[in-house]
């Protein structure tokens, strides 16, 4: 369950804050890479699906939806070995995010 949430503008630019628990994630993103995640959360889908939503740093993160529909937003950090990378994840409610997007992307 999403807590609280933030989002902040410089220019093309969109900083998105997002509080879990007691953990929170901002996201540097674009309104391109928001609506982008928004059509995947709206589409019918099998399977794990994934699209880029933003940096966190030099590091791509990556919202993800599963085969149980259940939404994870990993940042990808510096790979480990040839099998492994580190890796930080929040798991989301599905309905809550596409709300607050909506409302992002009504606002840019």
């Amino acid at each position: 369950m999403i807590t609280g949430w933030q989002v902040q503008r410089k220019a093309e630019a969109v900083i998105l804050g997002l509080a879990v628990g007691h953990a929170h994630l901002d996201v540097v993103t674009t309104h391109a890479l928001l609506a982008s995640c928004l059509r995947l959360l709206k589409a019918a889908h099998t399977g794990l699906v994934e699209d880029r939503m933003g940096q966190f740093g030099d590091f791509p993160v990556t919202l993800n939806i599963h085969h149980d529909n259940a939404v994870s937003i990993f940042i990808d950090g510096p790979d480990f070995g040839s099998s492994r990378c580190q890796s930080a994840a929040i798991w989301v409610d599905k309905g809550q995010l596409e709300g607050i997007l909506e409302e992002v992307l009504r606002e840019t």
